[in-house]
């Protein structure tokens, strides 16, 4: 199968229309009150476009930082995409360390790329929600996602039914 091939056909339709369920579910509003709770938190104001004012990592590392002091120790400040790459994936990892659920988790590239700012927007509300949980007080009235500390879905998502899930009768 050449790379060729991912760019027209079934495959670029399926994938085409998995992007576009996941955009439907991205909530404008949510966002809204993310950039109010990070900006309130930080003193700082995120670019007009969230996904780019996020994507070089510098606003999140130093988010973490904020909320868990010693968790990012090096923020990369330069325009090269793998060092942006590189503070992404240092936020993750302190999402971790702050005590997240991996399954709650983003990846690097779902924001660097745009491809799953759905997912992005959960991460960050599941934050916003363990932040607040471990004593944070903020300004903002969120609408916190409580995440997934039991295996389940972040509330307001149906479970995913798979047979190894089913209930043995």
């Amino acid at each position: 199968v050449s790379s060729m091939q991912f760019n027209k056909g079934p495959w670029y339709r399926l994938s085409a229309e998995v992007k576009n369920r996941l955009l439907s579910k991205y909530d404008p509003q949510k966002e809204a009150e993310l950039r109010s709770w990070i900006e309130g938190l930080m003193g700082l104001s995120i670019r007009p476009d969230f996904q780019k004012g996020l994507k070089d990592g510098v606003f999140l590392c130093t988010l973490m930082s904020k909320l868990q002091p010693g968790s990012v120790l090096k923020i990369n400040r330069s325009l090269q995409n793998w060092h942006q790459l590189e503070n992404l994936s240092t936020f993750i990892k302190a999402m971790v360390s702050y005590g997240m659920n991996p399954v709650d988790l983003f990846e690097a590239n779902d924001l660097f790329e745009s491809g799953n700012m759905t997912q992005v927007q959960v991460s960050l509300l599941t934050l916003a929600g363990k932040a607040k949980t471990q004593g944070l007080q903020s300004g903002v009235d969120i609408g916190y996602c409580t995440g997934t500390p039991s295996g389940g879905p972040p509330q307001g998502l149906a479970p995913i039914q798979q047979p190894w899930n089913q209930e043995i009768m």
